[in-house]
């Protein structure tokens, strides 16, 4: 009995070690603003979308980082794009005509994460002057794309677009027609 006490103690002191030098070595591994922001510039599209998604966290409605984001709308990389859009929309930000107009471009993209991620966006932003660009997608074959178009439209449509999404009401895909029934509700 004393050697299991020994080796219960042995074990515990070595489990509390390992988990005292993990904390400490996570709780270092967290950047600064500044240098998230200096991942930006990574040309791995990777890391760019990893630190904005780290500012997103920690840094909510940076000032030094939003002109940034809303300047990476336009990034040629796709997960890029994606990520700065996501981040304004979560955020709520305040954003110009022509970051919506930049946003509204993802729609057409072939990706459909690209277009989903836009359309959460859209929502997020209140934009209600993308509310012609998103209707289309009511009419997507990716399903999560009409999904998210319900979404979209129910945060920023208005009665007018019901007759737009009722057909979906009778979709055989559950989902979509669970979204579109409380899009309709919601727009009521």
């Amino acid at each position: 009995m004393n050697n299991y006490l020994r080796t219960v103690s042995v074990v515990t002191a070595l489990l509390v070690t390992v988990f005292t030098s993990t904390t400490s070595v996570l709780a270092k591994a967290e950047k600064t603003e500044d240098e998230l922001i200096q991942e930006f510039s990574n040309p791995k599209g990777s890391v760019v979308a990893k630190a904005m998604m780290d500012v997103e966290k920690n840094f909510p409605h940076s000032a030094k980082a939003t002109p940034l984001i809303k300047a990476a709308l336009t990034d040629p990389r796709p997960e890029v794009r994606r990520k700065a859009a996501r981040v304004l929309g979560v955020w709520h930000e305040e954003v110009s005509a022509q970051d919506i107009k930049n946003i509204c471009a993802m729609l057409k993209a072939a990706e459909p994460a690209e277009v989903m991620d836009a359309l959460k966006s859209l929502g997020g932003l209140r934009a209600k002057s993308a509310v012609p660009e998103i209707l289309p997608c009511l009419k997507a074959t990716h399903p999560n794309v009409v999904r998210d178009a319900c979404r979209a439209l129910a945060q920023i449509g208005d009665k007018s677009v019901i007759p737009a999404i009722e057909p979906l009401t009778s979709s055989s895909d559950k989902a979509i027609k669970k979204d579109a029934e409380e899009a309709i509700f919601k727009l009521k």
